[in-house]
């Protein structure tokens, strides 16, 4: 990466912005063109910068000689902005989710394939030293067998207009959950809760499973006094929380178990054997996830290489939206099930028929 390469950010609001910030701050990248429909934010890129072209016009960065695009609009923008800037020859790395449905996202890597370009998505939390810290610990068995993930993101706003709290906070767990256990779920159910706008789910928990027994859960909120970024990992052998919210020593692991002490032949035979040992903080690289983020489309573009976050991690994770989604819609007690080709997804709604899946696949 000795040569500059050149990009565009498309969308100049909160993460626009940073996506400014960061591509101005970081060789090789040479940001030469900021583009959004409102005046007032390419007015503030303007403030801040003043070498950096700006357009309201997003045919401008079509017609621009920009070899990638930062796609940081609004969800139901992405699609549509994504696949122009492919069809004009333009490597793409979209914001979270990658689109409002498997369908559009199976296009775009469709589309990025047959013209060799690169899509990726913005999961930055996959590029955060915390994470990459937990994905190694649990292939490293310190954990013992993985009982259990936890995430909660929860905070006070922000409600947005084309999307609930589900799509617009969850991609982050979802992708968390599916980076650090390294497989897809079997099984999802959720539900959530309308209080403020009629249609716009503010409160949402989803469960899953996973092969082995594995379960996670999630609860996103925009109704919540406080703001917490955590993910709680628990295993036979010791149990780990990432909280983002602290300003240090992000990841605690601790050494903390319980296995039962059988007296006889019944489960109900036994005495508790907690241990309770020490409590280790790991040391982190500080270094900010976006950048590592955009480095990844950089070198992928440059050298060719599949980056982390690539379109079909998008994808996996716009297709477990959409199966909560189906759950939240449903008026009964629903189970769904991710095929594990990825092509679709079966609800179900007897135990008979998921016995009938589990025997087919």
């Amino acid at each position: 990466m000795k040569d500059d390469l050149s990009l565009a950010v498309v969308g100049c609001g909160y993460w626009g912005a940073k996506h400014v910030r960061v591509c101005r701050d970081t060789p090789p990248i040479r940001l030469v063109l900021a583009s959004d429909r409102c005046q007032d934010r390419l007015d503030y890129i303007r403030s801040e910068y003043r070498d950096i072209a700006l357009s309201t016009s997003f045919e401008a960065v079509l017609a621009s000689d920009v070899a990638g695009v930062i796609i940081a609009t609004p969800i139901s923008t992405h699609f549509s902005l994504a696949r122009a800037a492919l069809e004009a020859g333009k490597h793409v790395l979209i914001e979270k989710p990658m689109a409002t449905t498997s369908a559009e996202c199976r296009k775009l890597i469709s589309i990025a394939a047959e013209r060799n370009l690169v899509v990726m998505v913005g999961h930055t939390f996959e590029y955060h030293p915390a994470v990459a810290f937990i994905r190694q610990v649990i292939q490293r068995g310190d954990l013992g067998e993985i009982y259990s993930v936890s995430s909660r993101r929860l905070n006070l706003g922000q409600y947005q207009s084309d999307a609930n709290v589900l799509w617009d906070l969850a991609p982050h767990d979802f992708s968390i959950i599916f980076s650090v256990l390294e497989q897809y779920m079997e099984q999802i159910s959720a539900w959530g809760c309308m209080h403020i706008l009629p249609g716009v789910e503010d409160v949402v928990y989803a469960n899953m499973a996973f092969k082995g027994g594995v379960t996670a859960h999630l609860h996103v909120s925009w109704l919540d006094p406080v703001k917490v970024r955590q993910v709680t990992v628990v295993g036979s052998e010791g149990m780990l929380i990432f909280d983002d919210v602290l300003p240090s020593e992000k990841v605690r692991v601790y050494d903390k178990r319980f296995k039962p002490i059988y007296s006889g032949d019944s489960y109900a035979d036994f005495h508790s054997a907690y241990h309770h040992g020490d409590v280790h903080i790991p040391s982190l690289s500080n270094i900010e996830p976006l950048k590592l983020e955009v480095l990844d489309f950089v070198n992928a573009i440059v050298n060719g290489e599949r980056p982390r976050v690539d379109g079909q991690s998008g994808l996996r994770v716009v297709e477990a939206l959409e199966a909560a989604t189906c759950c939240l819609h449903d008026k009964q007690t629903t189970d769904l099930l991710a095929v594990r080709d990825h092509q679709e997804v079966i609800v179900t709604r007897s135990p008979e028929r998921m016995a009938a899946h589990h025997r087919a696949s």
